[in-house]
């Protein structure tokens, strides 16, 4: 079986390196982002299946692109709150 958590914050560290820290540690620590990073890991994992398939997958990789894109942008909201002091703004 696959650990698709490590596969989806490989992923994501390599589509933004910068934020290896923070992904990190989210990936330690906040069971929501562990739970979207495992479907992402999952998705992309899928997606290089499809990609694989050439022809035949071409329609399964478009959607996975897609769903990979969508768990993508709501990974990087949590790296992005977190990057700019969540604990800091709950005291406002």
């Amino acid at each position: 079986m696959e650990n698709y958590l490590s596969a989806g914050c490989t992923e994501l560290v390599n589509q933004s390196p910068s934020d290896e820290f923070i992904i990190m540690s989210l990936s330690r620590s906040d069971p929501k982002f562990q739970a979207i990073c495992r479907d992402f890991g999952e998705a992309v994992i899928a997606l290089r299946s499809f990609e694989a398939q050439g022809e035949s997958g071409r329609a399964r990789a478009v959607e996975f692109q897609q769903i990979c894109k969508d768990l993508r942008l709501e990974l990087m909201q949590y790296v992005n709150q977190e990057a700019t002091g969540p604990k800091a703004q709950v005291h406002r």
